[in-house]
């Protein structure tokens, strides 16, 4: 019998909490890792040990995806205690890349950025490289098993809030990790992220969502763990009103539309008004999702101007 123990801590971004999963049976599992830096660290070490629990206690950290709010405490918890990682192997770039991939990345985001129509210096958060190097690193893809509290757990690759996000799915009793795969608590951003490294083509993060939602919504899923609120059932309607939510925004999308052809960051100050300084990048790259999607269903089309996309409904 497997003891499933939600570890809360503060998040800096706009969720407010982020949540850490120890798993207990035959031995123990960390199942994310938290934030980066010692705040979050050392947040994380007191609620283990007011379960009487230590980093040293963990036979490895699995992650259900690559954002820092679930990755970030991997170098810490390896400094104190040793513990093998395990990833999704999309990952790799990011983790092995150092300095040149992370600039890769920061120049993909200004280019970006530029082209929805706004200003990288005001929109786009200011970041420095600080080397984190992982150690004992395993990357995991469709179909593996990995082993959570000395039991295996099926990984399903669903794409779309992050390249890396992945389902860990009890296939006896359907308990499964979900990431921020689906959330009862807020409808989950399919953020743009950069091509992979020699790919000119970045992925459409919300048409991948989309498809890994409708994967999801075929599965048998039991009581599900999510990175932000509590445990969750009926995961079948919980898609169905994110779906439907998609749909709806893409009409938002069309009646800006009718007024004039508007490029990204013109359509996100109408449908994220509150949206201000670097923040805005999560509306654009909402807005930018649904637009891949109604491009791909043949309402808009995209037109070059300069270096800026407008788009036009057809």
């Amino acid at each position: 019998m497997q003891k499933i123990i939600p570890l809360t801590l503060d998040s800096p971004f706009s969720e407010g909490i982020v949540v850490v999963y120890a798993v207990l049976g035959e031995t123990a599992t960390l199942v994310d890792a938290g934030n980066p830096g010692e705040k979050s660290f050392y947040q994380l070490k007191s609620l283990l040990k007011d379960q009487k629990l230590s980093f040293k206690d963990f036979d490895h950290i699995i992650l259900t995806h690559m954002h820092t709010d679930h990755s970030g405490g991997v170098s810490l918890i390896q400094q104190e205690a040793g513990l093998p990682v395990y990833v999704h192997d999309l990952a790799r770039p990011v983790v092995t890349g150092g300095e040149t991939e992370f600039n890769r990345i920061n120049q993909f985001f200004n280019d970006f950025i530029m082209r929805c129509g706004a200003d990288p210096s005001v929109h786009q958060h200011a970041r420095r490289y600080k080397e984190e190097i992982w150690r004992d690193v395993h990357y995991v893809s469709e179909g593996d098993d990995v082993y959570i509290g000395g039991k295996p757990y099926m990984v399903v690759h669903v794409p779309g809030h992050s390249q890396t996000d992945i389902l860990l799915i009890d296939e006896q009793k359907g308990i499964t990790f979900v990431g921020d795969h689906i959330i009862p608590e807020l409808a989950v951003n399919a953020f743009i992220e950069p091509p992979l490294p020699g790919n000119n083509h970045r992925p459409a993060p919300l048409i991948q969502y989309r498809e890994s939602l409708i994967r999801s919504r075929g599965r048998q899923l039991g009581k599900c763990y999510s990175g932000h609120g509590k445990p969750f059932t009926q995961h079948i309607e919980l898609i169905d009103k994110r779906l439907a939510q998609q749909d709806a925004r893409c009409q938002q999308i069309e009646q800006v539309l009718k007024e004039r052809d508007k490029n990204v960051y013109e359509i996100c100050q109408e449908v994220y008004p509150h949206l201000k300084g670097g923040i805005v990048f999560l509306g654009l790259s909402q807005i930018q999702g649904h637009l891949d999607l109604m491009e791909a269903r043949n309402e808009v089309m995209k037109v070059e101007r300069g270096s800026i996309f407008y788009y036009k409904l057809i």
